[in-house]
């Protein structure tokens, strides 16, 4: 082989080797609803950088932030979920190289998801009992069990977490002053519909009342009064006034 091709050879197996270690995992866009919970936090799934045998498979190694790890760790096939809080690591979510496509589809990986898994099977992704924070790495092992390659370490990943109802703050004197501004606000708006409120039932009211007494003055009850009858003869009704004579 001439100088030149094996020069070549070199710089694409670095180049090959540069695309595990320079990838640093992530957590899925902001905007990615469920990105992070309180048992569980989403990866963007790796794109173009598992070039090897598509026997290999690629193994996620979830660690407590501050544990140390060498190359024997990451292929301890025995670190599941069961050994988590002794180790302090575990993997997880076993799959082959040919599962990592190379396409420009946003997929992902969520950690915690799988909440009827055995523990101490190898690919157990059960719900995440603490806090935190963790690091994930990338590791791919060939067939017999031998460290391929890896990807760099992420950043430390914190769950979300509910705050206890003793240490939550109600003391008005602590809120932000644009929350105190908008209750003020609110306050003085609401008082002033009650007040339009309560002047609107009194006026109208007033109204009802008036319209009442001006339609008595205009439409009088007539007033029944006593009339005595009085006849202008004292003689009986039907009586006749002449007879006349019998012959």
């Amino acid at each position: 082989m001439s100088f030149h091709a094996r020069l070549w050879l070199l710089v694409t197996l670095s180049a090959v080797a540069a695309d595990y270690t320079s990838y640093i995992p992530q957590l899925a866009s902001t905007s990615l609803q469920g990105r992070l919970t309180a048992t569980t936090f989403i990866l963007s799934k790796p794109k173009c950088i598992f070039n090897s045998a598509p026997t290999n498979n690629v193994w996620i190694v979830i660690a407590n932030d501050g544990v140390q790890l060498n190359d024997s760790n990451l292929i301890n096939k025995d670190a599941m979920f069961s050994t988590f809080s002794t180790l302090g690591y575990y993997h997880t979510l076993t799959a082959t190289v040919q599962s990592y496509t190379c396409d420009n589809n946003p997929e992902y990986i969520r950690i915690g998801s799988d909440t009827s898994c055995f523990a101490n099977s190898d690919s157990c992704n059960p719900p995440l009992t603490l806090p935190g924070p963790y690091r994930v790495i990338f590791v791919v092992l060939n067939s017999t069990g031998a460290l391929v390659d890896k990807t760099g370490w992420s950043g430390p990943i914190t769950l979300r977490q509910g705050k206890s109802s003793s240490v939550l703050d109600t003391w008005p004197g602590r809120r932000s002053g644009g929350m105190i501004v908008i209750t003020s606000i609110l306050s003085v708006l609401l008082a002033t519909f009650l007040v339009c409120l309560i002047g609107t039932f009194i006026v109208g009211r007033q109204n009802l009342i008036c319209c009442k007494k001006t339609e008595k003055r205009e439409n009088p009850i007539p007033q029944v009064q006593n009339l005595k009858n009085y006849k202008t003869h004292h003689a009986p009704d039907n009586t006749e006034l002449y007879v006349e004579p019998k012959a």
